[in-house]
């Protein structure tokens, strides 16, 4: 009972100071959604493809350890094209507080020019390089027209 009762003090001690440490992989995890989704479609644009795709994520990225915070993803116009005249080009993934389903922050990718936004409150070791693109093609390419 009592080598029971350690291990039960020292999880709830030791497992809320993880908590960091999960949502920096968690936030890697999307943010490599968010850069695939340029990249397909960037090389989409490059292959001369007529309506370049991207591939929707799992809809959701969390490690199942805390399940008051997840990341939703979601687009505007129709998910998966890459072009706005195909309904859309903006892909987002939030980080929710699950309990009030408030969006705490989000970071915004344009699926077609790589470029780079964010909204709420970022945490402060999160560089999203907010404005930056991160391309395939040379931001002055006729291709991202």
């Amino acid at each position: 009972m009592v080598v029971i009762s350690i291990i039960g003090v020292l999880a709830s001690i030791v497992i809320p100071n993880f908590r960091p440490a999960i949502e920096f992989i968690e936030v890697l995890i999307a943010e490599k959604h968010l850069l695939k989704a340029v990249k397909e479609c960037q090389l989409g644009l490059i292959n001369y493809d007529i309506s370049p795709q991207y591939t929707l994520p799992v809809n959701e990225v969390n490690l199942g350890i805390f399940k008051n915070n997840k990341f939703t993803f979601s687009h505007t116009g129709i998910g998966g094209d890459c072009s706005p005249e195909f309904g859309g080009n903006q892909l987002r993934v939030s980080r929710i507080d699950i309990n009030s389903e408030n969006i705490i922050y989000s970071l915004i990718i344009n699926v077609k020019t790589g470029e780079k936004s964010s909204e709420g409150s970022l945490p402060d070791w999160l560089d999203w390089w907010d404005g930056k693109s991160s391309n395939l093609i040379p931001d002055d390419d006729m291709l991202l027209d």
